[in-house]
């Protein structure tokens, strides 16, 4: 360790690159794989960034000897051999082992070595990398747990897995390098992948064959920022593929330099960012739903409170005013009248307010389950409404988890109000049932169907239906009930 602290300067000074790998140094920088250097007697002169975040240790503590430190006490040995065995006998590094952080955290590398010489043939030092495949080596259990009993395909999958680590090893990022002109002159295999083109088709062409017309200034302009000197991190445009599809990506540009520093061209890592953009659009739509539901059921209690229990309590109020202003000279009978109606408004309102707040969280959801839930809410819906409606569940019917009862109770109390409010129907059915570890509920009108013929354009209360049901590994169906409409929910019955 103090060994490789007094070596740095001299190190530094000796391994330093020329000013011409500027791009190289860079890219080590942002690379996605660890990077270090040693020298000919195993002695690390350099890691870069990302080493550092995979050991957990800064730079200075790998120097010298100190990278073994970072080597998980089980793998020590075993690393050990095999870099002696590629330093006697010259055979490749390639190995499987963890870094062990000083947090207590382990990290699984897949780690590569290849051999530095100098213009005489001479070794003068080694170049390796270490990736991180902690998630790969979760998936190969995985596999290898599933299929151990089948000895052939465990080794097929190995191989497998084996590729796949070869293919973390290399960038999934489109790494584009062009000249002070703006002609290619390096086009790595992800951007082969992601824009269609070959390298041989695009060596020597200009970069804005992947630029969009209405692109091209942008494009310009990112350039002649990059030209005069300037890093671009993480700009967010659109880049079109051969196929003509348009490519959201993001995009960080940086100058190439020559041996006195002038920029002689640029390198660009171009990142495709369709599914990252797609869940963000997702997530403010789903946003913008849960947004609209709550100005939704606040207009609905608004209109509840308003037709019912507002309306009681204004009428009560006028009934005491007639009290308190006629003082002692009301009639007995008349008076007693004014009470006994003020009473039974008072009730009334109570028993509004109750059902408001049951609606809102039924006790007996909690307390006795979804039976007795669903029959009180059933009966009290037809009665307010003069739908008549047909409840079917099992006697039996057991408790489920909080979150599935909440979410069934829900789904029928949207979908019976969406027939009071859209379906123009006299009656409607509700069952409930159990099969093969789904619960299914199915809740039919017979009115006037739906607009258009399917469930587009039907509200927020839809939307959330499908939310709670897609967060509980479910799904919901509504077509046609010839006549009518047909609301069939199924999800699972553990969570």
């Amino acid at each position: 360790m103090d060994r490789g602290a007094e070596e740095l300067p001299a190190a530094t000074a000796a391994l330093s690159p020329p000013d011409d790998y500027e791009w190289l140094r860079c890219l080590a920088r942002i690379s996605p794989v660890g990077i270090y250097r040693a020298d000919a007697d195993g002695l690390c002169r350099y890691v870069n960034e990302r080493w550092c975040e995979l050991a957990g240790y800064p730079q200075e503590a790998a120097l010298g000897t100190g990278w073994g430190r970072v080597i998980h006490p089980e793998d020590r040995a075993r690393v050990l051999e095999e870099w002696s065995r590629m330093a006697a006998l010259g055979v490749p590094f390639r190995s499987e082992y963890r870094y062990l952080q000083p947090g207590g955290r382990v990290v699984w590398i897949f780690g590569e070595v290849a051999e530095e010489h100098d213009a005489h043939g001479r070794l003068t030092g080694y170049v390796g990398t270490a990736t991180d495949v902690t998630e790969l080596r979760r998936m190969r259990a995985e596999l290898e747990q599933s299929h151990a009993e089948l000895e052939e395909r465990v080794r097929e999958r190995t191989r497998q897995i084996e590729r796949m680590a070869m293919i973390v090893a290399a960038s999934d990022d489109a790494i584009v390098s062009s000249d002070f002109e703006g002609n290619v002159v390096s086009w790595n295999p992800a951007a082969e992948t992601i824009f269609g083109y070959a390298a041989e088709e695009m060596i020597g062409k200009s970069s804005f064959v992947v630029t969009p017309a209405d692109r091209i200034e942008e494009a310009r302009m990112l350039k002649a920022r990059v030209r005069s000197g300037e890093t671009v991190h993480q700009f967010e445009t659109v880049r079109v593929a051969r196929s003509g599809e348009l490519i959201e990506v993001a995009v960080s540009l940086f100058p190439l330099r020559d041996a006195e520093g002038n920029v002689i061209g640029t390198s660009a890592i171009v990142r495709d960012i369709r599914e990252r953009k797609k869940a963000k659009r997702s997530l403010r739509q789903l946003s913008w739903r849960l947004l609209r539901m709550q100005d939704e059921e606040r207009r609905r209690l608004a209109r509840e409170l308003h037709d019912s229990a507002a309306q009681t309590v204004a009428a009560l109020a006028m009934n005491l005013s007639l009290l308190t202003q006629t003082g002692g000279t009301m009639p007995e009978e008349k008076r007693a009248a004014l009470l006994a109606d003020s009473l039974q408004l008072a009730g009334d309102t109570v028993r509004d307010l109750r059902t408001q707040a049951y609606l809102l969280h039924p006790p007996l959801l909690d307390e006795r389950g979804l039976n007795a839930a669903l029959r009180w809410f059933v009966d009290g819906f037809t009665q307010r409404s003069g739908i008549a409606v047909e409840f079917e569940i099992a006697a039996e019917f057991p408790r489920l988890h909080e979150q599935l009862e909440m979410t069934i109770f829900r789904i029928i109390q949207e979908s019976l109000s969406n027939v009071r409010r859209h379906a123009k129907s006299a009656t409607a059915s509700v069952r409930v049932t159990r099969e093969g570890g789904w619960v299914t509920l199915e809740i039919r009108d017979r009115g006037c169907g739906m607009p258009g013929g399917d469930s587009d354009g039907m509200g927020v209360g839809i939307a959330g239906m499908r939310e709670r049901l897609l967060q509980l590994g479910g799904m919901l169906t509504i077509a046609r009930n010839d006549p009518g409409t047909a609301v069939i929910a199924r999800l699972p019955e553990i969570l």
